[in-house]
């Protein structure tokens, strides 16, 4: 038994497009054609936060955000949402695929997306990393006119192989009132309005929303490649290092990512101790955005011991 924790994930913005306007029933086609379903929901007048079976929607008057897990095929909402608007009336578009556990096991690889994507409008497609490590694939429509608020930023914490009591914990029987007490989420970002689920026979995913502003958690135990992915649009300005190690403290992993979006030009690296920064890629993209990604490691200390594989015919 596994299931594929690493999300997809895309972005859009379209002025015009009214999303609050449009009913459940739309945004349960277009979560329905990725190979999901949504659960619950929580909004307020800026926007509304579907938690799904396999991870989030978030639905603001002139703009989305999606992320899916498992073997969803994101790009099949991308297009539908395409489709509705018309590309020409899109203004800003970006998707993405983090390396997966099993990638054989996906019904698409990105770039079988991307062409996917390519049909309706034109951009340009990135490797962030090295493709034996940890890498994201990114890719964004060519609008050059678009151009981001100061503000607009987002952060993705992507922990790997969870350690100590936080494994523990999400690996065996849980309760909402235990996992919240444990994530303590809330004395990070007071105030928010927070909707969560546990699955079964583990996991654990929740959406928060403040006004326009968000976080996300979700957490796939497995016992062969846990992880937990975080994110927020929240503008963390001077707590934006305090807010990585509250997150990398918590769920202690063996190795994370660290994706930022941000219009600002002084983008760089963070330090996180006792993590071993192993690379760091920035990229400017002509839209406005600058992309940062970083990836950690602790140092081993001791060997590890080999894995069996139970499903070898």
């Amino acid at each position: 038994m596994w299931f594929e924790g690493t999300e997809k994930k895309f972005e859009l913005v379209a002025t015009e497009a009214r999303f609050l306007s449009l009913g459940a029933d739309f945004w349960r086609k277009c979560v329905r054609l990725a190979g999901a379903q949504i659960l619950s929901e929580i909004r307020n007048e800026k926007m509304v936060a579907y938690l799904l079976s396999e991870s989030s929607l978030f639905v603001w008057d002139d703009r989305i955000t999606m992320i899916t897990c498992g073997r969803t095929s994101l790009v099949k909402s991308a297009c539908f949402l395409l489709d509705h608007l018309g590309p020409e009336n899109v203004d800003f578009l970006t998707f993405e695929r983090k390396n997966e556990y099993y990638p054989h096991q996906q019904k698409t690889d990105f770039l079988k997306d991307v062409a996917i994507l390519q049909t309706k409008l034109k951009g340009k497609a990135y490797r962030f990393g090295s493709p034996d490590e940890h890498h994201l694939f990114l890719y964004h429509a060519e609008k050059p006119d678009f151009r981001p608020d100061s503000s607009d930023c987002t952060l993705e914490v992507l922990l790997y192989n969870l350690q100590g009591p936080a494994r523990e914990l999400f690996s065996g029987p849980q309760s909402l009132g235990r996992t919240r007490s444990l994530t303590c989420m809330e004395s990070i970002f007071p105030g928010f309005q927070i909707d969560d689920h546990l699955f079964e026979p583990c996991g654990y995913s929740a959406n928060a929303i403040r006004e326009h502003e968000y976080y996300t958690i979700h957490v796939t135990p497995e016992e062969n490649g846990s992880y937990v992915s975080f994110e927020t649009n929240v503008r963390l300005g001077d707590r934006l290092v305090p807010t990585l190690r509250s997150v990398i403290e918590l769920f202690q992993p063996a190795s994370f990512d660290v994706i930022y979006f941000h219009p600002a030009k002084e983008l760089g690296a963070f330090e996180l101790n006792p993590f071993i920064q192993r690379h760091y890629v920035r990229q400017s993209l002509s839209c406005g955005f600058e992309v940062g990604f970083s990836t950690y490691y602790l140092k081993s200390k001791e060997p590890m011991l080999a894995v069996p594989l139970e499903d070898v015919p």
